[in-house]
């Protein structure tokens, strides 16, 4: 999902989460697809941005774990004496593994 501003949205988009108004109602519910009246009517009631789902087309390709790990590797040069900074780095290493691993 990515969250968007309204004049990105398109036709045929799905929203990802409720959109609710000012007091908290819900205006459009989740997964309802988006037509141009749709947008339109957004716009008018105020909404600035919404979710919706899908990933970014712009985004960058997610990168391998084991660029991941070389990058933090790099990140730490210079730190092997220091006890506080090899902590966090293994800390971020098995964030990295486990977060894979889901």
């Amino acid at each position: 999902m990515r969250l968007i501003i309204l004049e990105e949205a398109k036709v045929g988009d799905e929203v990802a989460e409720p959109v609710k108004n000012d007091r908290g109602i819900v205006i459009l519910p989740e997964e309802a697809k988006l037509t141009s009246s749709l947008i339109t009517r957004l716009a008018k009631m105020g909404v600035k941005e919404l979710l919706v789902a899908g990933d970014d087309p712009n985004a960058p390709p997610a990168k391998a774990m084991e660029e991941l790990l070389e990058e933090l590797d790099f990140r730490f040069e210079g730190f092997e004496q220091n006890a506080m900074m090899v902590e966090i780095k293994r800390i971020a290493q098995q964030h990295l593994r486990d977060r894979e691993s889901t």
